[in-house]
């Protein structure tokens, strides 16, 4: 009987990984990313192919969540399990993509996420925001610390590790290890801001992208064009939130404005929609997930 309720469990948290993976691609116009009005900085890729990639992640999220359930006591082991869950998951994607990596950056947030969330299930019956967080920084502290000090000996390394080597920047593991303060801190407020706000969905997904933007070092961005493009980006996302952001009547058509120039320039902010994707997560998931 236990098990039975801990597979539904499971399956729900990954059905709102999938669900969050879908609703960061619908989100539009986004600038320089894959949405409902261009392809933006990616030739091989559209919004098909994330739907596909999204549809073949879903059952290892929900594995993932099931690992959490089970091995909730010993938060370091859990990440060593879903670890070699997530690997196969990017096998499975890139095998199902053609070999583009859609969501690899989200595999890795939105498995740590699903996995502490099975945790917070079997251990208090319930998903909180303070437990998500700690177990989270429990998984990931030690083991992650560990290979950033042994990066330079490594070979085939992925651009978050060339990045950090080059310019000293962390990427996504700098957020884990440090608990991801610009999901707590900065896009989960933007984002229950804008539905305290009255505002729409695509419009607050939106507001919290660019707010995301100004904030992060997006490693994909660093890995195409460097640190410096990085901080123009920082200063067009800040430039347009200071004006008002999306919830203005000219916000839209500036974005569009945004996407074109990116396109052109071959910038995609993908870090910040991985993040985007795991802001919907964790939102739909707080204080609910029973089945």
């Amino acid at each position: 009987m236990k098990q039975i309720v801990a597979e539904k469990e499971a399956v729900q948290i990954g059905n709102r990984a999938f669900t969050a993976l879908l609703e960061e691609v619908y989100t539009s116009p986004k600038p320089g990313l894959v949405d409902l009005y261009s392809n933006g900085a990616h030739q091989d890729m559209n919004v098909r192919t994330f739907e596909r990639s999204a549809a073949i992640l879903r059952p290892f999220f929900v594995e993932m969540a099931l690992q959490g359930l089970e091995h909730y006591a010993s938060p370091e082991t859990l990440f060593v399990k879903i670890r070699k869950t997530g690997q196969r998951a990017e096998r499975a994607m890139y095998r199902g993509t053609g070999g583009v990596n859609t969501h690899k950056g989200a595999i890795f947030t939105l498995g740590l996420f699903s996995a502490a969330a099975g945790c917070c299930l079997a251990g208090d019956g319930v998903i909180t925001k303070r437990r998500l967080r700690d177990i989270q920084t429990e998984m990931t502290e030690q083991s992650l610390g560990r290979e950033i000090r042994e990066l330079r000996r490594k070979r085939g390394m992925s651009h978050g590790e060339k990045n950090f080597l080059r310019y000293g920047t962390l990427g996504i593991r700098g957020e884990a290890i440090r608990g991801y303060p610009c999901l707590w801190e900065v896009s989960l407020p933007v984002f229950r801001q804008g539905i305290a706000g009255g505002w729409d969905q695509n419009s607050v997904k939106l507001q919290t992208l660019l707010t995301l933007m100004s904030k992060t070092e997006d490693s994909n961005i660093i890995a195409r064009h460097g640190p410096e493009t990085l901080r123009r980006v920082q200063a067009d996302a800040e430039g347009f939130l200071m004006a008002g952001g999306v919830y203005r009547e000219q916000g839209v058509r500036e974005l569009i404005l945004m996407d074109q120039r990116y396109t052109a320039e071959n910038i995609s902010p993908g870090g910040s929609a991985d993040l985007l994707a795991a802001t919907i997560f964790l939102e739909k998931i707080i204080n609910g997930c029973r089945p």
